[in-house]
């Protein structure tokens, strides 16, 4: 079983000062994947998680997501497991709202609904590719730094419109913990 042979991904989410890594289910509760946070211990402790990298099985990268450093805007690469890239995305700060923008494979991608809140749709000039919705993990798993989210990909994506759908739920929770960071 793979993860790009499931249309629905839940993601379990372990994070604390020091890391932000990810256990992938499919829709019955079954580990499929998961995401290691990449970079120095003393870099994610001050800075947080700057790389997140998806393994397919063990020792099988096929999506990797970096932040790359620049001032001002937030900026991330969704690579494939081969470091081949796939989409960019780029948080945009207008007035009273934060904006993302997702360019994937030559197309641009919006982002409809609650982003901070993890309840949104990405769609593109074909219709909806992905929808997000948090789900509530219990209170335990609240104060270990565990939350989980769903993703319901659309059926006809391809293998590469996948990866850059993953890599970019990824990236915006990764943007989501620099602002709470910041604030």
């Amino acid at each position: 079983m793979t993860i790009f042979n499931q249309d629905m991904l839940i993601f379990q989410q372990t994070r604390n000062f020091s890391k932000n890594d990810f256990v992938i289910l499919d829709q019955a509760g079954q580990q499929i994947a998961h995401v290691d946070t990449g970079g120095s211990t003393l870099g994610r402790m001050f800075v947080g998680a700057r790389e997140l990298t998806v393994f397919d099985g063990p020792d099988n990268p096929v999506i990797i997501v970096k932040d790359t450093m620049t001032v001002g805007r937030d900026r991330f690469e969704i690579l494939d497991g081969n470091a081949g890239p796939l989409a960019s995305l780029v948080k945009r700060i207008t007035f009273f709202k934060t904006r993302v923008a997702i360019s994937m494979l030559g197309e641009e991608l919006e982002l409809l609904g609650s982003i901070w809140d993890f309840d949104f749709q990405i769609t593109g000039p074909g219709g909806v590719l992905g929808t997000v919705s948090r789900q509530w993990s219990g209170m335990g798993n609240a104060l270990f730094g565990k939350s989980t989210y769903a993703l319901r990909l659309a059926e006809n994506l391809t293998v590469p419109q996948r990866q850059a759908v993953i890599g970019s739920v990824l990236a915006l929770d990764l943007i989501r913990e620099k602002q709470q960071r910041n604030s």
